[in-house]
């Protein structure tokens, strides 16, 4: 490291130091008045992206019947099963219930009515008749329809079909099932891949079908005017008949006692 000598005067050193910071100045100019100087654009860092979550594996059905020991009656393909693991085990026991015919597990997974109904059908009979060893299999087909998450399921039974649809909810602490009204021979009115779908679309035709007013026939319409002043001539004007003309409804003997109408349905006993 060089010194500055003892003897060299403060201002000779100082007046160095700026003349060579001019003269690097001004070799500084001279050089962009030759050659534009090219200046390097920038580069920003492209940002980190953030890596996506890994989707949430849901286990199969076949290892949920495995694991929660559900009837292998109950028949729920992988393609038409539920997105989420909880609402496949919800479906898988619900069904299960069914194939074993126990009411006791059934109950706390229906809604309010549907409970009611079912209390009627054990005190009957009529649940351990369709249910357990009576049923052969039980198609189970999943799906959203009208932003509800439902479930069609056939019942094979002896060489019959029982069908059923059910809306359910799955997200609260215990799933809950609500029953869908099923038409009439409703498994001869689907049509096409999503069942459930055309299942909903039948429900509405028929529900339009009852808003509909009843049809009121028209009597037919007779004038018996000119019958009632022919009779008014023969009798000279006096006298009401003695009986009502033929075929002419509502005619009636004055002060005779008017008949209750008898209810529709019921014939003459």
């Amino acid at each position: 490291m060089m010194h500055r000598p003892a003897n060299l005067p403060l201002r000779f050193s100082t007046v160095r130091t700026m003349a060579l910071t001019t003269l690097f100045a001004s070799a500084v100019l001279v050089g962009c008045g030759e050659e534009p100087v090219v200046v390097a654009p920038v580069v920003k860092a492209a940002p980190v992206k953030a890596p996506e979550p890994e989707p949430v594996k849901v286990a199969t059905i076949k290892e949920l019947m495995a694991k929660y020991d559900i009837d292998q009656r109950v028949d729920l393909p992988e393609n038409r099963a539920p997105e989420t693991e909880v609402e496949r085990v919800a479906v898988l026991k619900f069904f299960d219930a069914f194939a074993r015919g126990n009411a006791d597990a059934l109950k706390p997974m229906l809604s309010s009515p549907d409970q009611f109904l079912l209390d009627g059908l054990v005190t009957s009979g009529g649940f351990a008749k369709s249910t357990g060893a009576a049923i052969e299999i039980i198609d189970v087909h999943c799906a959203r329809q009208d932003g509800n998450t439902c479930v069609m399921a056939v019942f094979h039974i002896g060489e019959g079909l029982e069908p059923q649809l059910w809306s359910y909810n799955a997200t609260g602490s215990a799933p809950e099932f609500d029953s869908v009204a099923t038409p009439p021979n409703i498994l001869s009115k689907l049509s096409g891949d999503n069942q459930i779908a055309s299942w909903y679309e039948v429900l509405k035709l028929e529900l339009a079908k009852a808003d509909e007013p009843d049809e009121q026939p028209e009597m037919p319409k007779e004038d018996f005017t000119k019958t009632d002043e022919a009779s008014a001539s023969s009798d000279g004007g006096g006298s009401a008949p003695s009986a009502a003309p033929a075929g002419s409804p509502g005619k009636r003997m004055p002060g005779a006692p008017i008949k209750a109408p008898k209810p529709p349905g019921f014939g003459t006993k």
